[in-house]
């Protein structure tokens, strides 16, 4: 099965194939307010790297939040657009899963490990998840917490590692052993393609009309002054 994944949840603009029996292919760009500059440039560069045709595609993957409202929908326009153009299924994978796979790949050993990004107003996105061999297993719910209430579920060793958007932030509470690093790395379109061919696999299918993204917390709508 061949999967096109896209992940637009944070500034990274991350397009990735996942080929059974083959090199992974990536392309990426950290860079902020790009996405819809960018996203389907990066498409044709990973589809002519690959040295396939979007026809030859299986299903298209995408990364569905929480994350970025202005990326997460960005994103799913494409997906939905190539999935219509191309009439092939979309996948919804969780944008926390495939940050927690990404994570897991690149750090042998850890054994709990916590996706942490800022949600604004003093609240934050997060999931734990726990490693067992070569996966990934959710180990708590995906919701919207302080801070601190992360922090002290945190199993304070040096097996346990955050990923997250303000890292500056998180070092300062949590305890030394713990590894803290920067998520942006980790947000990769490869994973994602990954993830959604499993997902895929197992008829995990979304509708392509009704998919709508993972924000967890609603849009805040601001009025300006002397306005009706």
């Amino acid at each position: 099965m061949i999967v096109l994944g896209l992940e637009t949840s944070t500034a990274v603009c991350s397009v990735g194939l996942f080929r059974p029996g083959a090199a992974e292919v990536e392309q990426s760009i950290q860079e902020s307010h790009i996405h819809s500059e960018k996203l389907l440039t990066l498409v044709q560069q990973v589809m002519e790297t690959a040295g396939i045709a979007l026809g030859e595609l299986d299903a298209i993957a995408v990364s569905i939040g929480p994350g970025s409202f202005t990326g997460l929908r960005i994103g799913l326009s494409a997906a939905k657009g190539l999935a219509f153009a191309l009439d092939k299924p979309l996948v919804a994978v969780p944008t926390f899963d495939a940050v927690a796979e990404s994570g897991r790949q690149w750090h042998v050993g850890v054994g709990s490990l916590v996706v942490l990004v800022d949600a604004k107003k003093d609240e934050w996105y997060s999931r734990e998840y726990r490693v067992a061999g070569e996966e990934t297993f959710a180990a708590g719910e995906l919701a919207v917490r302080d801070l601190r209430s992360v922090v002290a579920a945190l199993k304070n060793e040096s097996s346990t590692l955050v990923l997250t958007d303000k890292v500056s932030v998180v070092r300062k509470i949590v305890h030394e052993a713990v590894q803290v690093e920067d998520i942006h790395p980790f947000c990769r379109g490869n994973v994602v393609a990954a993830l959604g061919a499993t997902k895929a696999a197992a008829g995990g299918f979304a509708s392509t009309a009704a998919l709508e993204p993972m924000y967890l917390k609603d849009f805040l709508v601001r009025t300006l002054p002397g306005s009706a």
